[in-house]
């Protein structure tokens, strides 16, 4: 038996009412429909996903018509979608959760190290990896552009910093990487870098956990109570990190999930805190072993796995839940990608 309270005036009214909303089932959870989604939550489900917001007339149109589910016409919706202004929710949602870059707002790097780091260069970081992911969308190129594309979005100040010149005035514009840039792809963007270190310092833990979780869909389980953090006395000083990581995983219980991320966190090492390129930490030559560039032809060797991540991290921010995946390569578009995810949904 449901018992409902009486309200004896408006502002208790509105307390019950609100109230009763934050307990209800379909306020905390979202039900999926025993029948299946009908063609208006169906609509609204895509454009959600891709927009962030209520569809617009052409979507309702379709949904009233009964043939927003035929192949040809889906296909044509998600490309006009991806193509409208408003799929930059897409990027800013979903980006800035899938790379993290969103946590960029609330980060601040040791300003007695990084007295370069200003709020323009925090936002310029975060405009070049939107720039990125828009044109990544909008020129619907192969997802593995990803990982090694040959070109950027920058401006002048966040060309200087890279040290890339000829880039000159406030605005934004795509650039084609020279080959001594150091640069290409998301892992070498300075908002990505400065996400996976420390406000002081490097660390290829961290920076190997993002690839592996981000990339690979390969997380490490959390570390084990009780195991003692790295040394960090003297940073740069006599020893390399690599040398202070090798102490820190003799520990057997470190040592297996450290494997796996060390290995890919060195390759960023010439990378510092801020994603700025350098040779030395200190006086100490960086050991980066096989750098960047090696590390990105890992990946890409085995793209297909990327791509299958990519998908996973899309389903996941689509659905609010883990769900079973379409098949997925490294050679296919990002709307491609898009479209095995609706048509699986």
């Amino acid at each position: 038996m449901h018992f409902v309270q009486q309200a004896e005036t408006i502002d208790q009214g509105m307390q019950l009412a609100v109230e009763a909303i934050l307990v209800s089932p379909r306020f905390l959870f979202r039900i999926e429909p025993a029948g299946g989604l009908d063609d208006f939550q169906f609509a609204s489900r895509l454009s959600y996903f891709l927009w962030s917001s209520m569809p617009d007339e052409e979507l309702f149109q379709l949904a009233a018509q009964h043939r927003l589910r035929d192949p040809e016409i889906l296909r044509d919706q998600i490309h006009r979608m991806l193509l409208d202004p408003k799929s930059r929710a897409l990027v800013e949602n979903f980006g800035g959760q899938w790379l993290e870059t969103r946590n960029l707002d609330s980060l601040q790097p040791d300003p007695a190290k990084f007295p370069e780091f200003t709020n323009e260069l925090r936002r310029d970081m975060q405009q070049e990896t939107r720039l990125f992911f828009q044109s990544i969308i909008r020129d619907d190129v192969p997802i593995s552009d990803f990982l090694a594309a040959n070109y950027t979005f920058l401006n002048q100040r966040l060309a200087a910093f890279y040290g890339i010149p000829n880039v000159e005035g406030a605005q934004f514009r795509r650039v084609d990487l020279p080959p001594d840039s150091h640069r290409g792809g998301i892992l070498t963007q300075a908002s990505v870098l400065t996400v996976s270190s420390y406000p002081a310092r490097t660390s290829p833990v961290i920076r190997g956990k993002w690839i592996l979780q981000n990339l690979l869909d390969s997380a490490p389980p959390p570390p084990p109570p009780n195991v003692p953090k790295l040394d960090e006395t003297g940073p740069g000083a006599t020893t390399t990190m690599r040398q202070r990581l090798e102490q820190h995983r003799a520990n057997p219980a470190c040592k297996g999930c450290h494997a796996r991320m060390d290995p890919l966190g060195f390759s960023l090492e010439n990378y510092g805190a801020i994603g700025h390129w350098r040779t030395h930490d200190g006086n100490v030559p960086i050991d980066a072993g096989d750098g960047p560039d090696a590390l990105k032809q890992l990946l890409l060797k085995d793209q297909d796995r990327f791509a299958r991540c990519l998908v996973s991290k899309l389903m996941t921010y689509a659905l609010g839940r883990k769900a079973s995946l379409p098949s997925a390569s490294g050679n296919e578009t990002f709307s491609q990608l898009i479209e095995s995810i609706v048509t699986n949904e």
